[in-house]
């Protein structure tokens, strides 16, 4: 009946209503329930002008909220103003407030402390110049006094043909330290600091093309060397602050700065509840090959061993203690397969041990990589990505590894539904994995966004296809599980505003929310009744379910912390249990710390592929 209408109405008005009534179909088809329990259901959430937010970090806190950071936001006008964003939002009473946001946490890293506060290390200390009218270049700055020396933004350097340079930042070079020699003597080694420097005359006659010692005005003594000045183009430059957003008092707290600059770093937990930073350019815009540990005890930084990956290399914790590096990354960095090759890597020991042999090793940059469920079972899948840099290349490959085995090497993987950069994963609590978002070419060029999203499934390494998402997303976006088993996409930020690549780009404020086929289900959802709310390592635990049901897998997933497509922590540990007697379960808790690091997760119980709601558990 309602088809004849709509044919009748069409037909006299093909040129003008017929994409208006095609788009009623097609609304009408993708609300329809039993396209709904095939392919699940997009939906956009309504967020007022005043809430609306450049995602370029999310992560879940305890309580559900979803906290959304920005800050400058990729927009060099807000960095200027002293312009910070961040949005506390609980997508289910939709409740909203921003957060006074004190440092430019843009392209920071952060991470999910034990006690479920947000460490965020690094972000913007100064934007990218592409074309520079002052020459510019890094100082490095030696003390060889036992004493800090404090160095001024706007400090004086004069160095060859007396040309002059001028720091960009204040920095503090720390004292220098003494060593003892083989003959009984004390030796003093100076301690050293890099600060950007930019020319005081624009043009070439500030260029020098060798680096060399510079003079520091009102500072007798102190020795500073230069490299080479020059018109480049010079890259972000990160910082050093490091802050925690207390859950308790919903406020940014100021914590101990990292001992380097860092934009694009990875943090990743540990066993034992310490975070390392590692890669993300430096105050200088380098590739920050030191990284360093953070005590969330003591708030302090220490550091570690010296490698070199590219920046938000995608560094998992296996449960040997080792960090695997899939060669997924999100940009900065030299093409060489020393830095990019996959591997194991010992934090303790500095040892790196390479993987070869994955398909298309040469376009990893922009893919996505997860650990899949069950963690216990140590397979590694990543998928998509594309060229180094600005490149066409792009790739529907993917590809796995289980890294227990004796003997761990590559296979081939089933393809994306199309070449895919900037592929979101999310860890689904029923044991699948949703794929979503991307675009063919870097940033989104020539309006390549896809809107393909697919349902991974783990025993039979194969894709299905569900409902196309709403919303390009590209660059700059975030997919993660919600508490509910939904999942919410956020940002996107492509290169251009069209298909041509003349117009100016936009970045995707809209926030859209994606609900599996299993939450359309006719078989009601299990329900977590009660659990205890602390659960040590290696002990047991009885939990209460809804009745009659038979719970066929019980899940441990560590909430989200994802910024351009990395989320290494990201896990869905599998908990063993028995049934004792009605709908009362005794959970085994496993015993490795590498497998389950302390903090907060989602305990989801799942029948026959329909999960429950999460059950928030604290591990210690």
């Amino acid at each position: 009946m309602f088809t004849g209408v709509i044919l009748v109405i069409a037909a006299p008005n093909a040129w003008t209503i017929g994409p208006i009534v095609g788009g009623w179909i097609h609304h009408y088809e993708i609300t329809r329930p039993a396209y709904e329990a095939k392919y699940g259901l997009w939906t956009k959430l309504n967020i007022p002008v005043k809430y609306q937010i450049h995602g370029i970090h999310s992560t879940v806190l305890v309580n559900g909220d979803v906290l959304i950071m920005a800050g400058s936001g990729n927009n060099q006008a807000f960095f200027n103003a002293g312009t910070f964003k961040t949005l506390l939002l609980n997508p289910v009473t939709m409740k909203m407030r921003l957060i006074p946001t004190p440092w430019d946490l843009f392209c920071a890293g952060h991470i999910q402390l034990p006690d479920g506060n947000i460490l965020i290390a690094g972000g913007t200390e100064r934007y990218e110049n592409l074309d520079p009218v002052y020459a510019g270049g890094a100082m490095t700055v030696y003390n060889s006094t036992m004493r800090p020396l404090t160095v001024p933004k706007g400090t004086i350097f004069i160095g060859p043909r007396n040309v002059e340079f001028t720091s960009a930042f204040g920095f503090v070079v720390p004292p220098a330290t003494t060593r003892q020699n083989g003959n009984g003597t004390t030796m003093t080694v100076a301690t050293q600091q890099n600060v950007w420097v930019d020319a005081v005359t624009k043009g070439k006659k500030s260029v020098v093309d060798e680096p060399a010692w510079y003079q520091v005005i009102g500072m007798p003594g102190v020795q500073a060397m230069g490299t080479q000045m020059t018109l480049s183009k010079q890259n972000f430059q990160g910082t050093k602050d490091a802050y925690i957003f207390n859950v308790h008092t919903l406020s940014f707290q100021k914590v101990n700065s990292m001992n380097y600059a860092r934009w694009y770093p990875t943090l990743v937990e540990m066993g034992n509840g310490m975070v390392m930073a590692v890669s993300g350019l430096d105050n200088v815009g380098n590739v920050n090959m030191q990284s360093e540990w953070f005590n969330p005890k003591t708030d302090k930084w220490s550091l570690g061993p010296v490698r070199g990956f590219p920046t938000y290399p995608a560094l998992f914790l296996t449960e040997s203690g080792e960090l695997f590096f899939t060669g997924s990354n999100a940009g900065y960095g030299p093409a060489t397969p020393q830095w990019r090759t996959p591997g194991f890597w010992n934090p303790y020991t500095n040892v790196f041990t390479p993987v070869p042999g994955i398909p298309d090793p040469n376009i990893l940059e922009t893919s996505a990589s997860v650990l899949l469920p069950p963690a216990q079972n140590q397979t590694f899948m990543v998928l998509g990505g594309g060229g180094v840099g600005q490149s066409n290349l792009s790739t529907a490959r993917t590809a796995l590894i289980d890294v227990n085995a004796p003997d761990p090497h590559w296979m081939r993987g089933p393809n994306l539904l199309d070449p895919t950069r900037y592929p979101n994963a999310v860890l689904l609590p029923n044991g699948t994995v949703l794929v979503t978002g991307g675009s063919l070419y870097y940033r989104g060029m020539h309006g390549s966004d896809n809107r393909d999203t697919a349902i991974y499934d783990v025993a039979t390494n194969s894709f299905t296809r569900m409902a196309d998402s709403i919303t390009g997303r590209d660059y700059h976006a975030e997919a993660l599980l919600l508490p509910d088993g939904q999942v919410m996409t956020i940002g996107g930020n492509p290169l251009y505003g069209n298909a041509m690549d003349t117009m100016p780009q936009t970045f995707n404020q809209e926030i859209d929310v994606y609900s599996p086929p299993y939450l359309f289900s006719k078989t009601p959802r299990p329900v977590i009744e009660a659990a205890p709310h602390v659960e040590e390592l290696g002990h047991r635990y009885i939990i209460y379910t809804s009745p009659g049901r038979k719970i066929t897998a019980l899940y441990l997933m560590h909430p989200a912390n994802v910024t351009h497509v990395t989320d290494v922590n990201q896990r869905a540990v599998a908990v063993p249990f028995k049934w004792i007697d009605g709908n009362a379960l005794q959970i085994s808790i496993p015993k490795q710390q590498n497998l389950l690091p302390p903090g907060w997760y989602m305990l989801f119980a799942d029948v026959n592929g329909i999960p429950s709601d999460a059950y928030w558990v604290e591990i210690l």
